[in-house]
């Protein structure tokens, strides 16, 4: 005998506007980096472990000088300079700067500049940033003077500073570029970047016979030698 299937009401209800859960999209924003200062960077810079075989560095006499060196491998880590180059652009009587975007020393005015890539060479490395930071392709006019350069939190720095001239290219903020400028020379900012970015300035200036604006203080020779 076959049963019939019993059929329930279905019931019907209506939920309480009280009881209605309103969920909203979740918006994902990625978070500005923290503004940190030179010397948090150059704490964030410094080398613990070893590249060979991961253990950690300690000091060590080497050559008769402190250095940091893995107690397992052997390896030394020379804190050699790192060769950058930078250029001196002129236009009309206004010198071309950039105003840094990242650490370190954000927001500060530097000359185009930037570390030599592998392969590369202090031309070449001087052509690239520029284009880079300021949109604009250069020729690279000769050698204005070579600097050292001790006050970068990250390494001691040779600098190659070249004379340039623009070729062609849209002046435009770029890279690592918050903002790049044309100032007459009573114009440039009090806050240059780097010392040997200052010593190029104030000696280029002083070349071409133009009285060195007041915010580019005389440094002194001892502080930052030049290399030729």
């Amino acid at each position: 005998m076959k049963k019939d299937k019993i059929r329930l009401p279905r019931r019907e209800w209506v939920r309480s506007p009280a009881t209605k859960v309103k969920t909203s999209a979740k918006v994902y924003t990625r978070k500005k980096p923290a503004k940190i200062t030179n010397e948090e960077f150059l704490e964030k810079r410094d080398f613990r472990f070893c590249p060979i075989c991961s253990a950690e560095l300690v000091k060590r006499v080497v050559d008769k000088k402190n250095r940091m060196a893995c107690h397992v491998c052997g390896f030394v880590y020379y804190q050699n300079p790192v060769p950058a180059a930078a250029v001196i652009i002129e236009k009309e009587g206004k010198i071309l700067l950039v105003q840094r975007k990242f650490n370190p020393y954000a927001e500060s005015w530097s000359l185009p500049s930037g570390f030599m890539e592998y392969n590369e060479t202090p031309q070449e490395c001087a052509k690239r940033e520029t284009k880079e930071e300021t949109g604009l392709d250069i020729k690279i006019k000769n050698l204005f003077d070579i600097y050292l350069a001790t006050d970068d939190p990250r390494t001691h720095v040779v600098l190659m500073v070249y004379l340039a001239a623009i070729i062609q290219g849209s002046l435009k903020a770029g890279d690592d570029a918050k903002e790049v400028r044309f100032f007459l020379p009573s114009e440039i900012p009090a806050d240059i970047a780097f010392t040997a970015h200052k010593r190029a300035l104030k000696e280029y200036l002083e070349k071409n016979s133009v009285n060195l604006a007041k915010n580019l203080p005389t440094i002194l020779p001892s502080e930052q030698p030049n290399l030729v």
